[in-house]
């Protein structure tokens, strides 16, 4: 491979500025950038991260040895592991034993001179100072997972001795008199701890039973053994490949009916007939480990080792499934809004009417049509449960709604207490149950603000770096910057856009400028009023953004997601609540996403709430003690929808695939939604903001100057009153 000397000669340029464009730091001139650049690319150039880091004198790499990946739990762990560690700004080595002694040595060997940070290793070797003498590395660097080897410091796994409890009562409840256990070796503690428990729990049973213990190589041609001639009523297995072995094995080897089959899995649930899952996180406990790597290496060691690391096991999923429903002739209408939570509650519920007897009906409004429902609730008495904006929800609440019972009220807990007073309590009297809870975010072209050409491009304009921004100046400039650079590949590419067909967006996107400012709806004097100086302020940064960004008539925010979906925005400030489909489109690696300029975010979406009129109380709870169950809440964020549900945040792949949901959490406390004076005095929000908006509107149809417009909305404030 070429070095850095004979780059820099290639493109006539210092060894030093080669070092920085390549390392993307320094202060290098756009048309060196490009000199470089195509240099290096004509010449093969590939910057080798593990030797970099040891040029560097640092090493933030970790070696994972794993027997393989084919099995679930190793795959889904190195996955986790993986993806961690990327988002750190780590790199992972990956090597496989085949669960061979010699080769797990060798590796050993090959990577003492890494200078990893950490080591994370499933083993074959029985003894943990194999691993301290070949290393020579800290002991509570080195993470043995599953399998615990002897004077082993650091250890990471599941309680295996409580999921063989769990299979042996379901086990019992079956009264199974023949069992077959299927594993790994039976020597690593893993397997040892499983079967002990598994056996002490049947043995009142007295059953026949047979162990099969083979490695993976030979696992397929072992589980024929158990069809070769006596019949076992339930097999147990200790990994998804030996049951799914199991099943091919009757399959193809015997006459019989197949046994059923219990085995530990993975925690996604995916159904799968004859297959009994016990799940385990896999992800969560690769995710585990990898976080307390990091904070201990930042630390510099000074963070006290941690060990055992044990992630709690999910169990059996979706158990009350096996229940034969109540026969019901009742039929639920459910109204709500069009949204991507609504669309994963649609494909979901049919799984409801199969669960319960209960039929539905699902009515989708728009989200004016919904507001006018709710106001006019009286002559729509045939809705039961009905999704409420939470701009709407101190409003109408009392009129439209039925305070929730104790049994329903107990569903809050599953979210963030604050969260959960503000989506539900309107007056001390709970309401509703989050329904698709949001914040906005800034999402943008992470491509696009670290790629050094636009980087330097911006840097030569500005005389500024290029970072997501933290105030609405930062946000205005990075926006007219990227609008300004199109070309005739992207004719339609603009750094941001606004929508201007619906009064109520108008408000949002106004307001938040004026939260940024240190504005507030509710004055002193318990009046409601723009702060003159601040609103103007805002206006002007607004339709200062107006000029330079993408404008949209649209009545929603449906068409500014899409452009960005298409790549033709570099920025685009949006609800939590209507972006995630988006993490599932091609864009979705590109994706980046901080604060809202300002840090003072409008709360959105809204709550899930039975009206006062509905006579289906016991099918009402029977709904929502289903859509708040954890399973269902994990597969409406699997499916794109939005939660903020507890549960969801233990789940690695919706935390991977939403990797905006944590920070989201963490802006709760920033949220704004001025919808209440205090108890017993609430605002019609929705009105107060169409208001504003249309006042907003006044200046981009140019009716108004913008002193003018703020005099206007104040002048229409004065006359709202509160409940």
């Amino acid at each position: 491979m070429p070095t850095i000397k004979d780059i820099a000669k290639a493109a006539g340029v210092s060894h030093g500025t080669v070092s920085n464009v390549l390392n993307g730091r320094g202060n290098v001139s756009l048309e060196k950038i490009k000199l470089v650049e195509e240099a290096a690319k004509k010449m093969g150039y590939q910057i080798h991260a593990q030797a970099k880091s040891l040029r560097e004198g640092s090493t933030t790499t970790v070696s994972v040895i794993l027997p393989n990946i084919a099995l679930e739990q190793y795959n889904k762990l190195y996955l986790a592991v993986y993806h961690f560690f990327r988002q750190a700004g780590y790199h992972t080595s990956l090597y496989l034993t085949q669960d061979q002694q010699e080769i797990e040595l060798s590796i050993l060997q090959s990577i003492a001179a890494n200078r990893d940070c950490a080591v994370i290793a499933v083993s074959c070797l029985p003894d943990a100072r194999s691993y301290y003498d070949a290393l020579g590395a800290d002991a509570d660097n080195i993470f043995f997972v599953y399998r615990r080897l002897d004077h082993s410091n650091q250890f990471a796994s599941f309680d295996f001795a409580q999921a063989g409890q769990a299979i042996a009562r379901k086990i019992a409840e079956k009264k199974h008199p023949s069992i077959g256990l299927f594993t790994d070796s039976a020597e690593y503690s893993c397997t040892v701890q499983f079967k002990d428990a598994l056996l002490h729990g049947v043995a009142h049973l007295n059953p026949r039973f047979r162990h099969v213990a083979s490695s993976h190589s030979t696992a397929y041609s072992h589980a024929f053994d158990f069809f070769s001639e006596e019949r076992f009523d339930c097999i147990v297995t200790t990994d998804m490949e030996r049951a799914r072995y199991i099943k091919n094995a009757h399959y193809l080897g015997n006459t019989g009916s197949c046994p059923t089959i219990y085995s530990l899995a993975d925690s996604e649930f995916l159904a799968e007939d004859g297959i009994v899952k016990y799940h385990l996180n896999y992800q969560l406990l690769g995710k585990e480990i990898a976080e307390h790597i990091v904070q201990r290496t930042a630390a510099g060691q000074d963070l006290p080792p941690v060990s055992p690391i044990m992630v709690q096991d999910r169990g059996f999923l979706f158990e009350d499934a096996a229940h034969s429903p109540s026969p019901s002739d009742t039929t639920l209408n459910i109204l709500t809004i069009p949204s991507p939570t609504t669309e994963a509650l649609r494909k979901l519920l049919p799984h409801f009417k199969k669960t319960t007897g209960i039929e539905f009906r699902l009515a989708v409004y728009s989200f004016e049509e919904i507001y006018d429902i709710l106001l006019d609730i009286d002559n729509h008495r045939h809705y039961d449960i009905i999704r409420v904006d939470l701009a709407g929800l101190s409003w109408v609440a009392r009129q439209a709604l039925k305070p929730l019972p104790p049994e329903l009220t107990e569903l809050l807990a599953y979210y963030p207490r604050q969260l959960a007073d503000r989506y539900s309590y309107v007056d001390d009297t709970p309401y509703a149950v989050p329904f698709d809870p949001s914040v906005q975010l800034l999402f943008y072209r992470k491509d696009l603000f670290e790629d050094t050409k636009i980087r330097r491009m911006f840097y030569e304009r500005y005389k500024l770096e290029l970072n997501p921004p933290n105030t609405f100046h930062e946000f205005n400039l990075i926006s007219e910057f990227f609008s300004s650079i199109r070309t005739q590949q992207a004719p339609h590419f603009f750094g941001s856009a606004v929508t201007t067909g619906n009064a109520e967006i108008i408000a949002s996107e106004f307001l938040l400028r004026y939260y940024a400012e240190g504005g507030s709806l509710i004055q002193a004097d318990h009046k409601l009023a723009l702060s003159g100086e601040m609103a103007v302020k805002a206006l002007q940064s607004y339709m200062d953004h107006l000029s330079i960004a993408k404008e949209l008539h649209a009545k929603w925010w449906d068409e500014s997601i899409s452009l960005f979906e298409r790549g033709d925005l570099a920025m685009l400030i949006v609800y939590m609540n209507l972006f995630s489909h988006v993490a599932h489109s091609p864009i979705a690696p590109l994706i980046g996403f901080s604060q809202v300029p300002g840090h003072s975010p409008l709360l959105g979406g809204g709550s899930l709430g039975v009206s006062r009129h509905s006579q289906k109380d016991r099918e009402a709870a029977a709904f929502f003690k289903w859509f708040y169950h954890n399973e269902i809440a994990e597969q409406i964020a699997l499916l794109g929808g939005s939660s903020v549900h507890n549960v969801i945040y233990g789940n690695q792949n919706i935390m991977e695939q939403y990797p905006w949901l944590k920070f989201a959490k963490d802006l709760d406390d920033q949220g704004i939604r001025e919808s209440s004076f205090g108890p017993g005095h609430n605002l019609n929000l929705r009105k107060v903001e169409k208001i504003i908006g249309l006042g907003v509107r006044n200046v981009i149809n140019r009716m108004m100057g913008h002193e003018e417009a703020i005099e206007y909305i104040n002048s229409r404030l004065a006359g709202e009153m509160f409940e």
